[in-house]
């Protein structure tokens, strides 16, 4: 504020004293040039001179932006499309979230040379042509883009995965999602859109491969990564179980089953997975790992269906296995099950009056329990008819009241 109104005082003197001067004398001046002559003061022609020097510095800026275009007047002009341009791409966006893909590809497509950032422009126009099923046209904008930010591989390649995915073109996606790991491995996104594809292909060797790092890094949740662990142990089972048709060794088939099971332990969550893991070891032959599993397994989680299956294992131990029942009949007194399988290896050890025990042990807690019929059979046996035909009609009625109501003679 204070140097305009310094240059103000300035002017205003210079002003003033210019006044004076030319009150005092305007001056003469005489200009003639082959016969012409022109007169006028001192001061008109010092304003003349002003004036005319203003003049050729403009045309001398007139003249530099018609000779250097580049710097100056298309930058003018340049601005102006680039505004635009931004506008455009602004627009293309907002229609790209709205679904309006057609339009969303034209103004992103036609901007995107225009623009300071054009990768932004080609990749979402590749998204909308890709929601069009323009295959082909998707990949070219993909192409566009890489040539013209060639630096932004990974970009390209992730967007190019995620359209390969949607387009169900698996193997492709594949190969890109290859191509992403290795730039950037820890990346959870490209891992997770692996198990995508790996799970479409049916690759489940290779998805095993997956599953420590998903684990590591806490990319699928409890729920996700138990029905990733499902679906791969019962691909990979079955083709265990088809090799075993074949005559495969099952010592050989009983190994590969038990290290594809401690790869995936979240199983161990799953009651359905434990039981499934027990059969085989013991459809395999192996219940000696079956009993040692089950036995582990019960320790730490308890399961009616596993107890029941512990029942079948065909082994020798039969007093420890009877002895760890026992045990566990402490811990879980209301187990119909679990009394069943002590009355089975009492039974077994010829221990008549202790199966006798068990077996109605079972019954009172569950009536409609296996313990019935074995009870039944071993009355007969043991001499007591009467009670075991009671048994028997008990067993029968259960039965009728579960049949269909139909006429009766």
């Amino acid at each position: 504020m204070r140097k305009l109104l310094f240059l103000l005082v300035i002017m205003m003197a210079v002003g003033g004293v210019l006044g004076l001067l030319m009150r005092q004398d305007s001056g003469y001046v005489l200009l003639a040039y082959n016969g012409v002559t022109v007169e006028t003061s001192l001061w008109v022609l010092a304003a003349a001179m002003i004036v005319a020097l203003f003049v050729l510095s403009w045309i001398k800026r007139i003249v530099f932006i018609a000779l250097r275009p580049s710097n100056s007047l298309a930058k003018v002009t340049g601005n102006l499309a680039q505004k635009r341009a931004s506008r455009n791409t602004i627009r293309g966006m907002l229609e790209l979230v709205g679904g309006n893909w057609n339009k969303a590809e034209k103004l992103l497509t036609n901007s995107a040379e225009k623009v300071p950032y054009p990768l932004i422009n080609y990749i979402s126009a590749a998204y909308a042509a890709s929601e069009q099923d323009e295959h082909e046209r998707s990949k070219a904008l993909l192409r566009a883009a890489h040539k013209s930010t060639p630096e932004a591989e990974f970009a390209i390649g992730f967007a190019q995965s995620q359209i390969q995915i949607k387009q169900e073109h698996y193997e492709g996606a594949l190969a890109s999602l290859l191509r992403l790991q290795k730039l950037k491995p820890k990346h959870k996104q490209v891992v997770k859109m692996l198990v995508t594809v790996y799970t479409k292909l049916k690759d489940w060797d290779a998805l095993l491969t997956l599953t420590p790092t998903l684990k590591k890094d806490g990319i699928f949740d409890e729920h996700n990564m138990l029905e990733l662990e499902r679906n791969a142990f019962l691909a990979l089972l079955d083709k265990i179980k088809f090799r075993n048709k074949l005559g495969q060794n099952t010592k050989e088939l009983v190994a590969e089953v038990e290290s594809l099971w401690n790869k995936l332990d979240t199983l161990a969550q799953d009651d359905e997975m434990r039981l499934l893991y027990a059969q085989t070891l013991i459809q395999f032959g192996d219940d000696s790992k079956a009993e040692h599993f089950i036995r582990s397994s019960l320790n730490h989680k308890w399961s009616e269906k596993l107890i029941y299956q512990y029942g079948n294992i065909q082994q020798d131990n039969l007093k420890k296995r009877l002895a760890h029942c026992e045990q566990w009949l402490k811990k879980e007194p209301a187990s119909a099950n679990l009394y069943l399988v002590c009355g089975r290896l009492s039974q077994s050890l010829m221990l008549w009056g202790k199966a006798r025990d068990y077996y109605e042990q079972a019954l009172s807690i569950d009536t409609q329990n296996e313990a019935l019929a074995e009870l039944s059979r071993l009355l007969k046996a043991m001499g007591d008819i009467k009670a075991s035909q009671d048994l028997m009609m008990i067993t029968l009625n259960q039965a009728s009241n579960q049949l269909k109501p139909l006429p009766l003679p």
